[in-house]
């Protein structure tokens, strides 16, 4: 009976390393899997945000409305911004808000100016908005790594055809 405790207390204490060298092993993949959940779903709502502001960019530009002494362009991109939640701004530099019109007829060159009359479309675009993961992959899968030095481009586009002008109105200024 002595020796099968003492027996018992030999094991108990040479299993002491070994838990923590499990907790190790199983913990690091669990905090992985979490944070690529989380940069996942940030990417996501990020993306999805944007997606919502130009759409309803797109819907204040068909109106042919502008705020005050603005004039359509910077209107809709003032709108893009009200939507967008501060991940884009009309004033950032480089710009990453765009108004463009284009004919029914060539819809791959957009009309440099006085393109905002009725039948012309107009896309309402964010573009290039970085995004760097929380917790990039590094180069160490046999020097062909997962990520780059360059974050991840988001760009989202809206368009719809410009209808008539409200009542009243015969022209707006771009």
């Amino acid at each position: 009976m002595q020796t099968l405790q003492r027996a018992f207390r030999l094991r108990r204490r040479s299993r002491g390393g070994t838990v923590i060298i499990e907790c190790a092993l199983t913990l690091v993949p669990l905090l992985a899997l979490i944070f690529a959940f989380a940069d996942f779903s940030l990417m996501l709502f990020r993306w999805s945000t944007l997606q919502n502001a130009v759409r309803e960019g797109c819907r204040y530009a068909i109106t042919f409305q502008s705020s005050g002494t603005l004039g359509q362009d910077a209107s809709i991109a003032q709108v893009v911004q009200q939507y967008a939640m501060g991940v884009v701004t009309a004033t950032d530099s480089p710009q990453h808000i765009f108004v463009s019109y284009y004919a029914p007829t060539d819809l791959t060159t957009p009309i440099a100016t006085g393109g905002n009359i009725p039948g012309n479309i107009v896309q309402v675009s964010v573009q290039n908005v970085s995004w760097a993961w929380i917790a990039p992959l590094s180069g160490s899968f046999a020097g062909n790594g997962l990520y780059t030095s360059t974050p991840f481009a988001l760009s989202v586009y809206s368009s719809d055809m410009l209808g008539g002008y409200p009542a009243g109105v015969n022209s707006v200024k771009r």
